[in-house]
């Protein structure tokens, strides 16, 4: 089995995707080019992001199962079968991956509507809700719109602008 990465070079790559780290799976091989050009590389491809058993294959053929979803990615490794397997991730899955990667802002401790952030306020965690954590010198200083829990995620819509007092 060969478990091969597409990257359309007509799609625009989000940060950090070219890092090795990026797909937590190690691929046979990485491809820059339209996905019609790897396809054509084989006589069968099945569309598998969907599929919950490997298809039995007489072995005279090259077969590829093609997806596009990370998580079907990893069921077809997991299933293991005389297949080469394409994935070529979509946008919406390259935006999921990119996400969970991302470092964002939480509440490190409980705190009460009308409070003014200060650095000691912020906590991250990677692939939160909140808002990335390099605005973290955009958020200090400014005050708090409603009570937040220990914990929470914090976004633009939960603080006012610098000298603003909630209502």
């Amino acid at each position: 089995m060969t478990v091969i990465l597409v990257r359309d070079p007509a799609q625009a790559r989000l940060p950090q995707e070219d890092d090795d780290a990026f797909w937590p799976l190690d691929f046979d091989r990485a491809v820059d080019s339209p996905l019609e050009d790897v396809l054509a590389e084989f006589d069968v491809v099945i569309p598998a992001d969907d599929l919950r058993v490997a298809p039995r294959l007489s072995g005279k053929a090259r077969v590829a199962l093609h997806c596009v979803r990370f998580e079907a990615l990893e069921h077809l490794v997991s299933i293991a079968g005389d297949f080469d397997i394409i994935f070529s991730p979509s946008l919406l899955t390259r935006l999921d991956r990119h996400r969970s990667l991302r470092p964002t802002l939480l509440a490190a401790r409980a705190m009460d509507a009308g409070h003014r952030i200060v650095a000691t306020d912020l906590g991250s965690e990677t692939g939160g809700a909140g808002m990335s954590a390099e605005l973290k010198d955009t958020v200090i200083g400014r005050v708090l719109l409603y009570d937040l829990p220990s914990g929470s995620a914090i976004d633009f819509g939960m603080i006012g602008e610098r000298g603003e007092e909630p209502a």
